[in-house]
């Protein structure tokens, strides 16, 4: 199988992503606010495609030197492969060359796939937010670059 292929997402991948947000995400974005922040300035909007299909993809903010990853989703049949390492090592890349110095994310407690590939990339639990998921908690995770 080839790599995967992370670039700035396009606003034609906006119904792509609005279709993932709402079968996995818990507070699915619209496809406007998709939009919003692929186009906003302060925010890096990254997707995944292998052999010119949509994969996956990862949102974050960044304010002053810090980033707040917002979403993240891979297609199931493409988990465990790596799209989700490539589609961190291209943020992270990213979010070096803009100066940012720390990132934050939150992740389910009973996500341990996740939990484990945030490790695996340098990110350490700092807190909880209990509840925060639908009455599940969550971690809060931070990498420092």
């Amino acid at each position: 199988m080839n790599a995967f292929t992370v670039r700035r997402a396009l606003l034609s991948d906006a119904p792509s992503i609005a279709a993932a947000e709402r079968e996995y995400i818990d507070c699915a974005w619209s496809e406007k606010q998709i939009t919003d922040e692929i186009l906003d300035t302060a925010a890096v909007f990254l997707t995944a495609e292998r052999d010119g299909e949509f994969v996956g993809y990862l949102s974050g903010s960044i304010a002053v030197d810090e980033c707040e990853i917002s979403n993240i989703a891979v297609l199931p049949k493409y988990r465990r492969l790596g799209a989700g390492k490539a589609l961190f090592d291209a943020m992270l890349k990213e979010l070096v060359s803009r100066g940012v110095r720390s990132v934050f994310l939150l992740v389910r407690t009973d996500n341990a796939p996740a939990a484990g590939l945030y490790r695996k990339l340098g990110f350490a639990e700092v807190g909880m937010r209990p509840r925060y998921y639908k009455g599940q908690d969550a971690a809060i995770m931070r990498k420092n670059l």
